[in-house]
């Protein structure tokens, strides 16, 4: 009771005090992730709103506008449905189902496969365990912190076409703001040029100079640079890894390697090479891979 009274008599000034003393200010995994995901649907959703409503109207009419106008909602529901397919796809997760399907009479981890003591399954080859789904992954790629999944075997394809609208996104987006910035702001001399970056925009906004639409969008277009970079390098560097058949989990690692000749490999990912083109254009398209991601033939082992 006395325990109880003193808690009750405790000033909520205490009381906060003590609570923010004893919170953990340690950033998290999944802090970092929410970070990015908050980060792809802003900027995804506020250059949707912003060329739909501003940008199109302002430098096209008539049927070009309308044409536009569709344009723009295709891709950004092209964007979003790869995007699901990363965050609600099958990534892929290893179960005690796996090696029963494959060596049923098994009583111990089967050759070339390794056994994971946090996840306790017997994990087959090009499967690791990822920290932040706490699970063993098929073919493990790497950690999307932009969808909060582990991108392996079965939804590669969905992160690779994502970076293809991340990448024409932003490049129509730039084309879009820096035309309409060109048409509202000519550019007549370097004073000009040096008037659209970000600082220079919010100094000429809080004097009157410019509106807080455009001074948004002169902040947009140094993030749309980044983000198309980071795209354009992303996009490269998977599509390279995918030709010489390694994860880019495997391409810093030591161990064996699975190059099956560029026509397999590509085809590990997206199924038949000829429906790449149906898969880009209707992402939803249903792909029958290969196998199951648990059995992979070893061509070679890099070196130490």
């Amino acid at each position: 009771m006395e325990v109880r009274e003193r808690k009750a008599q405790t000033p909520l000034k205490e009381k906060l005090s003590d609570h923010y003393r004893k919170r953990d200010f340690t950033p998290k995994k999944k802090d970092v992730s929410k970070l990015g995901i908050a980060f792809f649907w802003g900027m995804t959703i506020s250059l949707f709103l912003e060329s739909v409503f501003y940008l199109i109207p302002h430098i096209y009419s008539g049927w070009n506008m309308v044409i536009f106008i569709l344009l723009a909602i295709f891709t950004l529901f092209l964007t979003t449905i790869n995007w699901m397919g990363m965050f609600f796809g099958s990534t892929g997760f290893v179960d005690k189902e796996l090696s029963k399907k494959h060596f049923p009479q098994a009583t111990e981890t089967p050759r070339g496969w390794k056994y994971c003591p946090t996840c306790q399954v017997d994990a087959p080859p090009r499967s690791f365990h990822c920290t932040h789904c706490n699970a063993c992954i098929l073919k493990r790629d790497h950690h999307c912190f932009f969808s909060d999944s582990c991108i392996g075997f079965y939804n590669q394809r969905f992160f690779i076409l994502y970076i293809v609208y991340m990448v024409w996104g932003n490049i129509w987006a730039l084309y879009l703001q820096i035309t309409y910035l060109n048409d509202v702001y000519p550019l007549n001399s370097f004073y000009d040029f040096f008037s659209f970056f970000p600082l220079v925009a919010i100094v000429q906004f809080l004097l009157g100079k410019f509106s807080i639409l455009n001074a948004i969008l002169m902040i947009q277009i140094p993030l749309c640079c980044l983000c198309l970079c980071a795209a354009v390098f992303f996009l490269l560097f998977e599509l390279m890894l995918i030709l010489k058949g390694v994860t880019s989990y495997e391409s810093h690692r030591t161990g064996p390697i699975y190059d099956q000749g560029i026509g397999n490999n590509i085809r590990s990912v997206f199924g038949p090479i000829k429906t790449i083109p149906l898969q880009i254009l209707f992402p939803l398209f249903r792909v029958d891979q290969q196998s199951d991601g648990s059995q992979w033939e070893i061509t070679k082992t890099k070196g130490h």
